[in-house]
């Protein structure tokens, strides 16, 4: 589908790392080779989607509706959404690919909060 293709040029554009390093050095950085295995990912996660018609309208559709509620700030229907995506049956390191994607289309500020809300949910 055209929107996925759209996001996959994005995201082998963005591969370009400010970082020197091959890992990061602490918790919030990632170096070369932790971005690089995650835009690989991404990749192929949107590649094989794109594949499947119905796979992809649905994948597009959520990753749009999640990104209008994170602009809004409605953080429960964004991580309604962070759900729905994740309850694909993905490994570990797809699941975080798609983790990655999201905090890359909505930005660090309006992921954290729905991250929160999720941790959170999760707990009780």
């Amino acid at each position: 589908m055209e929107r996925l293709e759209k996001l996959r040029r994005e995201i082998g554009a963005s591969a370009r790392q400010k970082s020197a390093a091959l890992v990061g050095d602490g918790l919030g950085e990632s170096g070369r080779l932790d971005h690089a295995v995650l835009n690989q990912q991404i990749q192929e996660i949107l590649q094989e989607a794109s594949l499947n018609r119905a796979a992809a309208a649905g994948m597009a559709d959520q990753l749009e509706a999640f990104l209008e509620c994170a602009n809004r700030g409605d953080v429960p229907g964004a991580a309604e959404h962070v759900s729905a995506l994740l309850s694909v049956q993905l490994d570990d390191l797809r699941k975080a690919a798609i983790l990655s994607l999201l905090v890359r289309i909505s930005g660090r500020r309006q992921f954290e909060p729905v991250a929160a809300y999720l941790l959170e949910t999760r707990r009780s």
